[in-house]
């Protein structure tokens, strides 16, 4: 058997068989003894049928399973005996077998682990985004928790306003004709809360109770019910109840409601500011890190096989599918499905999984291990921050399998600590909101 391996793009090799064809006959005759010995036909008695009777019975099938058996037997040799170490199921094409007397040719096409070097990755300079907590945006999380806290208290004379609750029968027909799943009746919504269609709430404000009302509402092109697509659907609103909000006085004892730990309103104000700035801090950190990897990819330019990122891009897909789950909706009822998913998926899979490569490489040659000394104290600092004692917080950890997730986190912020030390790192203040905008246009950008 002659075999040649050539190494491809994204880190697939391809092997090139010839088998000779007194292999496939070797094979074959054993095949059709086989068959032979236990082939019942009309006129003959069980194995006595002559050669010629068997092969216009079954000759074409001994045959395809014959090469069939040889082909992989080769297939399997052939990686064995070059020390491939192949990831996912081999793929054969180009399979060439004109007659019994002819040698087999085909190609084999095998995804392997990468090997790759990590060189470049120190003396690069970053900016670390660095988000400044204010008290506005204190206040922002603070009239969040009272509005959670928030009564409705009906109105019997007032109108409606946004940010009232209202309880209304609505009916929606489509050119004269109702459409069931638009219909409800005695419906709570909270006006400005957007859970309608666009242009559906703001119809409602200044009507009173009582009121009955046709509004208008063109659904958006995107609308997962293709017949609803695009199309202007009419509304009859009959208005039963107006409720206002009433917001709890921002005091000692709205603080104790929030959580008792919570004494006064200072201790309130106090926990959500370091709350937020633990939260941007751990942002900054994450986006610096991608930043990071983001050059030392680009620096270090290297290959990976498909099967890696299609496994990632399902385990990603997977993930949303259980998030939808959770929330009790069911994905199918706006056209989603988890190959869909996995295709949008495919960039970001292949970019996580470089992200590691990089991680584990750059450990590798600096020797960056956690030891269980490292461990420990990054479980005592972390049960400090959720205000839990160690073995508690460890016991957690212990018991729904967390600990070596927990290790890895350890490890991935060894790394990052030895690669900040390993650059240099300029920090710019950005508010909140700038962050919040380049969040948004980031998850935009991975989602297209």
């Amino acid at each position: 058997m002659k075999v040649t391996v050539t190494d491809k793009e994204k880190s697939q090799k391809e092997i090139s068989v010839e088998i000779p064809a007194e292999v496939f006959q070797d094979a074959f005759k054993k095949e059709f003894d086989k068959v032979a010995k236990n082939i019942k036909v009309a006129g003959f008695r069980e194995g006595k049928a002559p050669k010629d009777v068997v092969m216009k019975e079954r000759g074409h099938a001994i045959r395809v399973q014959t090469l069939e058996h040889v082909i992989n037997e080769a297939v399997r040799t052939s990686i064995e005996q070059n020390d491939i170490r192949a990831m996912g199921q081999p793929e054969v094409k180009d399979v060439k077998f004109e007659d019994d007397n002819s040698p087999i040719t085909f190609k084999v096409y095998v995804d392997v682990f990468p090997v790759y070097d990590i060189a470049k990755f120190s003396g690069y300079e970053f900016t670390k985004e660095v988000n400044e907590v204010t008290d506005e945006d204190v206040k922002t999380v603070i009239e969040n928790l009272r509005g959670r806290q928030a009564a409705f208290e009906p109105v019997e004379d007032g109108a409606v306003e946004n940010g009232c609750m209202t309880v209304i029968d609505f009916e929606g027909k489509l050119n004269g004709t109702v459409i069931p799943s638009a219909c409800a009746k005695s419906y709570s919504l909270e006006i400005g809360s957007g859970t309608f269609i666009p242009g559906f709430e703001e119809q409602l404000v200044g009507l009173k109770k009582g009121d009955v009302k046709d509004i208008t509402v063109t659904f958006p092109e995107s609308y997962h019910e293709k017949s609803l697509a695009g199309q202007p659907v009419v509304f009859t609103i009959t208005l039963h109840e107006i409720k206002k909000k009433a917001m709890p006085a921002l005091d000692d004892a709205f603080a104790k409601s929030v959580g008792e730990k919570y004494e006064t309103l200072d201790a309130l104000l106090k926990a959500v500011k370091e709350d937020l700035e633990a939260e941007a801090a751990d942002l900054s950190k994450d986006a610096l890190y991608n930043q990071m990897l983001d050059k030392i990819i680009d620096e270090n330019p290297f290959e990976i096989p498909t099967v890696m990122i299609v496994e990632q891009a399902d385990k990603l897909a997977e993930q949303t599918l259980r998030q939808y789950s959770m929330y009790g909706m069911d994905p199918a009822q706006f056209g989603i499905n988890k190959q869909q998913l996995a295709e949008q998926n495919f960039g970001v899979a292949e970019r996580q999984i470089k992200s590691a490569l990089v991680i584990n490489k750059i450990s590798e040659k600096n020797n960056i291990n956690p030891t269980d000394e490292d461990v420990d104290k990054a479980i005592a600092e972390y049960a400090e921050k959720f205000d839990k004692k160690v073995d508690e917080f460890k016991k957690e950890l212990e018991q729904y399998g967390g600990i070596n997730s927990f290790r890895n986190t350890v490890f991935t912020n060894m790394v990052y600590d030895y690669l900040t030390a390993s650059n240099t790192i300029c920090e710019k203040v950005v508010s909140k909101a700038e962050r919040d905008a380049k969040i948004a246009e980031a998850s935009q950008k991975a989602s297209k």
